[in-house]
């Protein structure tokens, strides 16, 4: 029998882009946030139009250990299969963290180098950076879009033309080569499906401006566990931070791109 944990302090701090399930058509989302009596979370799947699920929300959920993903962050809601039309009503919003708790909550996090995180087999982490070398918008060509029997284009990350990519050294870095990380937070496909320059999507996230601070919220792939992707592109404003009683000392120095 499946262990259940009841989680009620879940901070959602980032979404990947929905993917489709080959095998039941299902359209997923891979959510990862942070409690402070379990650690990192990562909940997979969750719907789409799941706002509970948004950054920032506080949400208790009922959990089980993932029989198809051994990673120890990585948990299914309860009944999340057999359920899954009814899979709103199984997480419940409890709170909003404040702008300055999400300070000061992801500044005491962001404490990792993912080569440390692959060598403690840890597959979620927060990682400030402090040089950041290039960031690329990579053009990956067309790729042919699925489409569901209502005629929805069920597109994953892999149907966009474009995919982003940075290059960086982290605070404290343990790895004797940079970083280079593809981000696949959701906000950032939103982005492109809406602008139709894909550069723009670095002044969106605010990287090349120095009134603010970055934090990666980084994870690894299931089937590819020493290789580390960027989930979401936290930020905030320097000034915010100072507010918060957060020093923003280590600000990436971000080079030519």
């Amino acid at each position: 029998m499946t262990n259940t944990t009841k989680i009620d302090d879940l901070v959602v701090l980032g979404r990947a882009h929905p993917e489709p399930i080959t095998d039941d058509r299902r359209h997923t989302v891979c959510v990862g946030g942070y409690s402070e009596s379990l650690g990192y979370v990562r909940l997979y799947p969750t719907r789409m139009g799941m706002d509970e699920l948004t950054r920032w929300n506080i949400v208790s959920v009922e959990v089980t250990e993932s029989e198809s993903d051994h990673r120890d962050e990585s948990y299914k809601i309860s009944g999340s299969k057999k359920d899954w039309d009814h899979l709103f009503e199984k997480v419940e919003k409890v709170g909003e963290l404040p702008k300055p708790q999400r300070i000061q909550l992801t500044n005491k996090l962001a404490n990792d180098c993912t080569a440390v995180l692959n060598e403690n087999h840890a597959s979620l982490g927060m990682v400030e950076p402090d040089i950041v070398h290039d960031i690329e918008v990579r053009d990956i060509g067309n790729t042919p879009t699925q489409i569901d029997l209502s005629g929805r284009k069920l597109m994953g990350k892999n149907d966009f033309e474009n995919k982003l990519y940075i290059d960086y050294e982290c605070v404290g870095c343990k790895q004797k080569t940079t970083h280079n990380q593809h981000v696949i937070e959701w906000g950032v496909y939103e982005f492109w499906k809406n602008h139709d320059d894909p550069d723009e999507v670095v002044d969106a996230l605010r990287l090349n401006n120095d009134g603010w601070k970055h934090y990666f919220f980084v994870g690894n792939l299931r089937h590819n566990p020493t290789a580390y992707i960027i989930i979401s592109v936290l930020r905030f404003k320097k000034t915010d931070m100072i507010d918060a009683g957060v020093r923003p000392d280590n600000q990436a120095g971000l080079g030519d791109f």
